[in-house]
């Protein structure tokens, strides 16, 4: 929980009993827009729901796992450090009244800052909005110096407020996104409040019908595929390197590396490799030995004696669940060094 939103909702506690309302679809008309500038699958993902068991478990609004133990607001993760240095428009979900904004807190994952540094200010640099129909939304993790709106001003709906970033309690940069009614957190998926929805949920939710069809469950949102010539580092791949998708017919070695969210127990990884003539180069399966938050994996092959077929080249990853699949797939180039 973000325990900076207890203290905005104290210092404006007369403003939230008028506008308190009972939540329910029907609460707020019309739908919340998307709240990043982003096209969802593509270079935005959703990696944590809101956890609707009321329980020390967790399950999200389709019954699966992509969240954690009372987690109230939808994460929107970027690609990485390089796409939060960029930019990436948070913008206003609704019309609404800016309520608080905070701005000043260090764009550094908590765990170089450490818990004691973030107490009290888990949301990092955030906004809060409020709306007629008695909802309020809150943006947080926003990057230090780029909000642009002020308390009292009021906002048009897709009106920018900030840019994605990396402040407070977080480990990656990302919007955490949340809808609120009164003190309880809203489901905007289901329009329920934390720890009561049933699963699985149809229909829009909170959402307008459009996002909400742009937004596809994934229980495991694969952020990132690419070819370098070594081993990459996670530091690396978090700062935008090997991404490069023309590569040099000497490189010494050709390394498929991909990343993702909501890893479970039991998921296998299919790395696949395969040059212009249609051989396959690379093949590596991998099953995952724990539940993980976030996992990199990757495969390669040294140069060979007869060196690289100059083309187009295809990397791939599959991600398979039961009969769920999830997968991502990437041309490069070799070309003459």
């Amino acid at each position: 929980m973000h325990a900076l939103r207890e203290r905005w909702v104290n210092a404006v506690g007369a403003f939230f009993v008028l506008g308190a309302i009972a939540w329910s679809e029907s609460a707020h008309a019309g739908g919340f827009a998307l709240p990043l500038r982003c096209t969802p699958g593509v270079d935005c993902w959703i990696v944590h729901h809101v956890d609707q068991d009321a329980g020390p478990g967790v399950r999200d609004y389709a019954c699966g796992t992509l969240t954690y133990d009372g987690h109230d607001g939808v994460d929107f993760a970027i690609a990485d450090l390089a796409a939060m240095a960029r930019g990436v428009d948070v913008l206003a979900a609704a019309e609404g009244i800016v309520l608080a904004v905070r701005d000043g807190e260090p764009d550094v994952a908590v765990e170089r800052r450490g818990l004691d540094a973030v107490r009290g200010r888990e949301c990092g640099n955030g906004v809060v909005i409020a709306h007629e129909n008695g909802l309020r939304t809150q943006y947080c993790h926003l990057r230090r110096g780029s909000l642009r709106v002020v308390p009292g001003q009021r906002v048009r709906t897709g009106e920018l407020l900030g840019l994605v970033g990396l402040s407070g309690k977080t480990s990656f940069p990302h919007l955490h996104f949340e809808v609120l009614d009164g003190r309880r957190s809203l489901d905007p998926f289901t329009g329920a409040p934390v720890g009561t929805g049933s699963c699985p949920a149809t229909g829009p939710g909170l959402w307008q019908a459009e996002v909400a069809a742009a937004l596809p469950y994934r229980a495991v949102p694969l952020t990132g595929l690419g070819v370098a010539t070594r081993e990459p580092s996670r530091d690396e791949l978090d700062h935008g390197a090997h991404q490069s998708t023309v590569l040099a017919a000497d490189a010494p070695a050709l390394v498929v590396w991909a990343r993702g969210f909501g890893l479970k127990k039991g998921d296998r990884w299919v790395i696949t490799l395969v040059d212009p003539t249609g051989r396959t180069v690379v093949e590596r399966e991998l099953e995952q030995d724990r539940d993980q938050a976030f996992a990199i994996r990757w495969a390669g092959r040294r140069r060979p004696a007869e060196g690289w077929p100059l083309g187009t080249w295809r990397a791939a990853v599959v991600v398979h669940r039961g009969a769920m699949r999830f997968a991502l797939a990437q041309e490069i180039q070799l070309v003459s060094p």
